[in-house]
């Protein structure tokens, strides 16, 4: 108990130095080859990379947006498609009540096919799938902008329904 300690400092002692603390070979390796792939996949062009066309493809918001009464907005985003991917999609908000009617298409490749409608609040952060749906992109905007100002009731606490109208030729 009674052995001092012998601090050293800015290196290790010579025990350790002497390699019984170093990586494996077998970890210099693993390092070397995912070194090796890196610098490998740095070199590889943009011929790998496909396009898709998307919801901003298809859509001028700005054009959208003149066509809804002033309190909304329309604009583009980019939300999760499922558990795995990103989708483009069109949002409509609501300003006052900082509320989102969000029109998502059914297959992240193919905006103009059947599509599906969220509502999505930005004060409680949440985003659920309605019971409505289009069979089109274009029928899904000739929806909402029908349909609007029920919205807003429905947003604004003076309405308790979705506005009926359902056009796709599933159930959801």
């Amino acid at each position: 108990m009674g052995e001092r300690t012998e601090v050293t400092r800015g290196s290790l002692p010579a025990e350790r130095s002497a390699g019984r603390f170093s990586g494996p070979d077998g970890l210099r390796d693993v390092v070397e080859r995912i070194l090796a792939w890196l610098r490998k996949r740095r070199g590889s062009g943009l011929e790998s990379v496909s396009t898709a066309t998307t919801m901003r493809n298809v859509v001028d918001a700005e054009a959208l947006a003149e066509e809804t009464p002033p309190k909304w907005s329309v604009r583009h985003d980019v939300v999760t498609y499922g558990a795995d991917s990103l989708t483009d999609v069109l949002v409509f908000r609501h300003g006052p009540t900082r509320q989102d009617l969000v029109v998502m298409p059914e297959r992240n490749t193919d905006p103009e096919g059947e599509i599906s409608f969220y509502h999505a609040d930005r004060t409680k952060g949440a985003r659920h799938l309605l019971s409505i749906g289009a069979d089109s992109l274009t029928a899904a905007l000739r929806y909402v902008l029908e349909r609007i100002n029920r919205f807003e009731l429905l947003f604004t606490g003076r309405g308790s329904e979705l506005p009926s109208g359902y056009t796709g030729p599933s159930d959801r």
